[in-house]
């Protein structure tokens, strides 16, 4: 019997990277993603990712004081050094902030900081409930119980999928919490943020923004400016409605948050920062400071025009309100069950047709805004999704339409 003369090892290899080009192929070049959660990086992104600083560590002097003023614990670091300190200008300039970390490794390690530097154990936090679209996190089962929090929730007006401002201002005076935390995974509309700063104020509270969702369209300026509008503590993830590699980034104005915040990294949630993602998110925030503007407003033309394209089709809920003024739409779960279906087996149906959603009725435009795609090409993803539901397949066609744009704002 003959037996193989390739080494185990190098036919494991051969099969990992089989597995990731199939990916590569599949997803990055033949599938219309529409999951809000998500986007596409640019090559000059992708690059810097796997770059020789995937490898490499950096202590900066900002946090090694302690050891007799030695700039670094590390040697060889002056071009990490330099690039994160770059990153973190233009973070600064976008975010209008006075301090800003590229430093989080996502936005959930960048909601523990923010937790960590302005709470201590017993505090009361509130937070927009996920019963009501907010992040499951910020939930007693969670990241409050590991910090020894309570959290209430944010009273919030279903109807116009915003927050209840009279009964939330009312609440958060009564509570008296130690931090508001405005922001949701289902994040459809800007908050007035005025009457809650107000509120906040007048309660002792700070009043934070996990703008995960909605960074790049923060870092745009098309939806609203969280900490030019009251906002102590802006964190959020680096890759969702912004561009950029997976990760986190906090940003603030008050010195003291921030002197606690450089408390809570090195030896305590934070360690090796991975330098190439940050080399990576540096270029992600130089390509926003460009483009941005423009990218932005296309994410959100677009959601309202795949919303109203879907009418008569896969109905998206407040099209009184204009559906969106996001990145997302949120499919009307009722309809959908009058057909039949649940999220996930509508999910399972455009999988097979090379559309991708997520599972829970969301929809997202930013992805497909990214690669340069607008209203005609909404009216052809709705037409698309209609063939699903009527039992057709329509693979070839997404295929060739995502075939025919390649990424933009780079």
């Amino acid at each position: 019997m003959r037996t193989s003369t390739v080494p185990t090892t190098d036919r494991m290899v051969s099969e990992f990277s089989k597995l990731v080009f199939r990916h590569d192929a599949w997803r990055g070049r033949r599938c219309i993603n529409l999951q809000p959660s998500e986007n596409i990086l640019s090559p000059a992104v992708r690059k810097l990712l796997s770059t020789d600083m995937a490898s490499r560590y950096t202590l900066p002097s900002n946090e090694f004081i302690s050891n007799g003023g030695a700039p670094n614990s590390y040697g060889g670091t002056r071009y990490m050094d330099e690039v994160e300190r770059k990153g973190e200008e233009i973070a600064r300039e976008l975010f209008s902030a006075e301090y800003v970390s590229l430093r989080p490794l996502s936005g959930h390690i960048a909601s523990l900081l923010m937790l960590a530097s302005v709470c201590r154990k017993g505090d009361t936090i509130m937070a927009v409930s996920s019963a009501d679209g907010g992040y499951d996190g910020y939930g007693q089962p969670y990241v409050p119980d590991m910090l020894s929090l309570r959290s209430e929730p944010i009273p919030f007006d279903r109807e116009n999928f915003n927050l209840d401002i009279e009964r939330a201002t009312s609440e958060i005076n009564r509570i008296k919490p130690r931090l508001v935390i405005l922001g949701q995974s289902f994040f459809l509309f800007p908050y007035g943020m005025k009457a809650v700063r107000d509120a906040c104020s007048d309660a002792g509270a700070l009043l934070g923004y996990d703008g995960s969702h909605v960074l790049g369209l923060i870092a745009g300026g098309q939806f609203q400016r969280p900490l030019e509008e009251g906002a102590d503590v802006l964190i959020g993830s680096t890759h969702k409605s912004f561009p950029g590699p997976q990760g986190g980034i906090f940003a603030t104005n008050n010195d003291e948050i921030w002197k606690a915040f450089l408390k809570n990294t090195t030896w305590r949630l934070i360690d090796n920062a991975h330098w190439n993602r940050i080399a990576a998110l540096s270029q992600a925030l130089l390509e926003m400071k460009r483009f941005g503007r423009q990218y932005a407003q296309r994410v959100i033309n677009n959601a309202r025009s795949l919303g109203d394209f879907l009418e008569d089709v896969l109905p998206c809920r407040y099209r009184q309100l204009g559906y969106s003024r996001s990145h997302q739409l949120l499919i009307d779960g009722e309809e959908l069950r009058s057909r039949g279906l649940s999220f996930h087996t509508l999910s399972s149906k455009l999988e097979a047709n090379d559309i991708i959603i997520d599972t829970t009725g969301r929809l997202g435009t930013a992805e497909v805004s990214r690669l340069g795609m607008g209203q005609r090409e909404m009216r052809e993803i709705a037409s698309f999704i209609n063939e699903v539901l009527q039992g057709k397949t329509v693979r070839d066609k997404a295929n060739k339409l995502r075939r025919s744009f390649n990424i933009m704002y780079v």
